[in-house]
């Protein structure tokens, strides 16, 4: 009996023993950074001691079960100083809230050890499945996606604090708690968003496209119907892809360091291997070779088994060749799809800007997207995707809390709360309104009133020797005024030839889908020959430019009408039709033979009626759109040519027009990556006119006597030098940009960018074209006198000189010089290479070195 009461007691003390052995404890947790209270997505967590843990999600949460339980835990993260945590030894169930702060730069001992890096093998498995782990192997995927985007003001300098403004706004917001960011100083917030859209995308051909159902924006100065309302659904913008060569943003290309090129840019370290959502991964830690080039800094977790990557943690520090960028953060986590391929589930963006100036403050930039209900291969047709950017109606309209509760991925904190009602506060500051007028004045160069816009100011002053000081002013409709008429105009007066000009235009949108617009304009301007707005193009700051100066030459009276319908039929191509009558009217001695057969009998004019029909071809595929009210502002292309066609057509009789012609001109623009060299950009343009015209309607190439440098112009060139009815060119610019600098001791740290350019030309004109601007001697009282080439001794001004170039000697130039200094100026150094001896309208020979600059904003 004692025996059997000894073993049965024996048994029931092993099987409590096993049972207390056997017993699972889990730890769950929440990670934040000590500085901002933000969730620290990736942080590796593990018990002391032994090879148990796990790493926190895109949230900051981590969970793990273990059959040993130690004292404590500990976290680590990249640019985190390590945390230990005590554990509760007793407890099966614990639940830890850990705050990790931001490390301090430490110097890490590198451990060198023969044989390949093992982390080599790895970034080869990448490789080899990157076909079948990227995205772009799927036909087509959608999404709902949720984006959440804050815009702070931080690192606000003393002296910015003695500013009235901030001082009113310190004032509104003294009563509630301060929110801290990522150096742990208070900040400001000025905007925060959140938005529910529906993301697709179509591979062959690429297309994108974005519909946002829901939003809700609170800024400092924000319309909610404007630009902003479209961007804030974020993948459109934030949609980054890291098995791509180079990750794009703010107009610049990083090298991925998952990229073609790894080896060439980054050093690679095989950190760990841990359990990621099942996923067993290795976790490798990246170094870029130069910190000043534009690489990042960070770790990944690569998936053991296929070589996907699953997560990643990418840094861009202030070392890096970066204006006003103190730091930039991507952290990304991927999901995989039933067809292999892995799909962005949450991505985070942050950027720290600098303080420009000691009287200035910062600027925070935080994006928060999390995408779900993924839905593969099943592409939409294509005419789905002509409009890039969709808001549902009613998407501005308030939604409830219940709504975005549902939506959101995860619950607003506390500091997200506290900055929507900061928000409130402060743009409700008179001073802060007065400084939002200023800034929009600065960007877009109208003053918006409610229905209406005052501008561009940048027109509103000139001095030239024809008109004295110009004085001018403008005003168009907003969508205020109408979602689909556009009215504006200008009028302006000049002081010493007393003669008032202006223009009345009014446009009408029928479709924003197809953007079909028509409309009606009407213009009497004072213009200077081959510096038309047309011929110049967008570059409205060169335009002003040489509407100064006390050489206003080849300026002409030109009163034109305009009838036109443009619109854009299928994704990428873009139609415009336009009907002109047009009066050329030179303030010079001009002269024509208005019937050339007839040689010096022929009748001279000295002015023309043009009316002509045009027809505009714009093919830009990929290229997406967002709306301003009324009017498109385009995004932008990737890599792809935008090809651009035009035929025109003269209309003799009608409206007075005085020539049958025909007229082609055709261009190609592209910018591309040349790999680790830099960015190149070309225009390849030419034009062809089979017809006998003067030599003001052929072609006329577009000179740079100012010492402001443009880009599409020839900047060697004199105004209205040489003149074709055959030509093509080539414009090439490169842009190196750190490659050079970057390398060289002290000269680094003034961030310079090498920039390289070159321009030919090949043109000629016919000899029946010169005939028509020959040169005609007559001196009975000076009238139709002109001499095209030497300045006749009875006149007080000359005529113009409509020159050809030889059809086997190029025009040439080349130039070099350095961007970026001071962060916002470019000086270059140019050469002209060709028609050294040439006599331009001053009869002198050129110059053959120039030295330009220009002005221009990018990171």
């Amino acid at each position: 009996m004692k025996n059997i009461f000894f073993w049965g007691f024996f048994l029931v003390l092993i099987n409590i023993s096993t049972n207390l052995y056997s017993q699972k404890y889990t730890i769950t947790g929440h990670i934040t950074d000590a500085s901002n209270g933000d969730p620290v997505p990736f942080a590796s967590v593990s018990l002391k001691g032994i090879n148990k843990g796990a790493v926190s999600t895109f949230e900051g949460n981590f969970k793990f079960s273990t059959d040993i339980l130690t004292d404590s835990l500990f976290v680590s993260s990249m640019g985190y100083a390590i945390k230990y945590k005590a554990l509760d030894k007793t407890a099966l169930n614990q639940h830890l809230e850990i705050i990790i702060a931001p490390a301090t730069n430490n110097i890490m001992e590198v451990v060198i050890r023969s044989g390949e890096n093992p982390a080599f093998k790895i970034l080869r498995g990448m490789q080899r499945n990157k076909k079948k782990n990227d995205r772009k192997q799927l036909s087509a995927f959608e999404y709902d996606a949720y984006t959440k985007i804050e815009l702070d003001v931080d690192n606000i300098q003393e002296k910015m604090k003695k500013r009235k403004v901030m001082q009113q706004i310190q004032g509104a917001i003294d009563s509630f708690e301060k929110i801290k960011g990522e150096d742990g100083k208070a900040i400001i917030p000025v905007f925060i968003s959140e938005s529910a859209s529906k993301f697709y995308y179509n591979e062959s051909p690429q297309r994108k496209k974005e519909i946002i159902q829901k939003n809700s924006i609170k800024g400092v100065g924000v319309r909610k119907d404007g630009i902003v309302s479209q961007l804030i659904g974020g993948n459109l913008l934030a949609n980054y892809n890291f098995y791509d060569n180079y990750v794009p943003f703010l107009g610049k290309d990083f090298a991925s360091p998952v990229g073609e090129n790894w080896k060439t840019n980054y050093k690679y370290y095989l950190a760990d291997t841990i359990e990621l959502d099942e996923h067993p991964c290795y976790i490798v830690e990246f170094d870029p070779k130069n910190p000043k080039d534009l690489v990042f800094t960070g770790k990944m977790y690569v998936d053991t088994a296929t070589f996907a990557l699953v997560q990643i943690d990418a840094t861009i520090g202030s070392d890096a060749n970066l204006n006003y960028i103190d730091k930039i953060k991507i952290q990304q986590t991927l999901e995989k799809t039933t067809e292999g391929a892995w799909l962005p589930a949450k991505t985070r963006f942050l950027i720290d800007i600098k303080e420009l100036t000691q009287k200035s403050a910062g600027m925070l930039a935080k994006i928060y997207i999390s995408n779900s209900n993924f839905v593969i291969n099943q592409p939409k047709p294509l005419s789905f995707y002509d409009q890039s950017v969709e808001t549902l109606e009613g998407a501005n309209e308030p939604a409830g809390a219940e709504f975005w509760a549902k939506t959101r991925a995860e619950a607003w904190s506390a500091q997200d709360i506290l900055a929507s009602k900061l928000i409130d506060t402060i743009k409700n500051v008179p001073i802060v309104r007065t400084y939002i007028d200023i800034a929009e004045i600065v960007t877009s160069g109208y003053k918006r009133f409610s229905k209406f816009d005052i501008g561009p100011y940048i027109s509103t002053f000139a001095y030239n020797n024809y008109e004295g000081l110009r004085i001018r002013l403008g005003a168009r409709t907003n969508a205020g005024f109408s979602k689909h008429l556009t009215l504006k105009g200008y009028l302006g007066y000049g002081t010493k030839d007393n003669d008032w000009k202006y223009n009345a235009q009014a446009d009408y949108l029928f479709s924003k889908k197809h953007y079909t617009i028509a409309g009606i304009r009407y213009t009497k301007e004072l213009e200077r020959m081959g510096l038309t707005p047309e011929l110049i193009g967008e570059n409205k700051l060169f335009y002003a430019f040489t509407r100064w100066g006390n050489k206003f030459a080849g300026a002409f009276d030109r009163r034109e009408t305009e009838v036109y319908l443009k619109t854009e039929p299928s994704k990428s191509l873009i139609v415009k039709a336009t009907l002109t009558t047009s009066d050329f009217d030179p303030r010079f001695p001009f002269q024509y033979r208005t019937d050339p057969d007839k040689g010096m009998a022929s009748p001279l004019a000295n002015s023309f009626t043009n009316s002509f029909v045009t027809l505009d071809l714009r093919y830009a595929q990929n290229e997406n759109f967002i709306m301003d009210g009324n009017e498109r502002i385009s995004l932008g292309t990737k890599r792809i040519p935008v090809i651009s066609f035009q035929y025109q057509h003269g209309l003799k009789g009608f409206m007075g027009g005085a020539f049958s012609y025909h007229k082609f001109s055709g261009k190609i623009h592209q910018s591309f990556r040349v790999g680790t060299l830099g960015r190149s950009e070309y225009t390849l343009s030419g034009g062809y006119i089979p017809s006998k015209l003067p030599a003001p309607l052929l072609f006329p190439h577009v000179g740079n006597e100012v010492p402001l440098y443009n880009k599409v112009a020839f900047n060697t060139m004199r105004f209205f030098e040489f003149v074709s009815d055959k030509y093509v060119s080539l414009n090439y610019n490169h842009n190196f940009e750190g490659i050079f600098f970057n390398r060289i001791p002290l000269i680094k740290k003034l961030k310079w960018r090498f920039v390289a350019t070159s321009n030919l030309l090949f043109g000629k004109q016919r000899q029946e074209n010169k005939d028509i601007m020959q040169a005609i001697e007559r001196d009975a009282n000076g009238e139709f006198v002109n001499d095209y080439f030497r300045k006749p001794k009875f006149l007080k001004s000359k005529g113009y000189i409509f020159q050809s170039l030889n059809p086997v000697i190029p025009y040439a130039e080349v130039g070099y010089g350095i961007d970026n200094i001071f962060k916002i100026f470019r000086i270059q150094a140019l050469h002209r290479l060709s028609y050294l001896d040439h006599l331009g309208n001053n009869e002198k020979k050129p110059s053959r070195f120039f030295v330009k600059a220009s002005v221009h904003f990018s990171f």
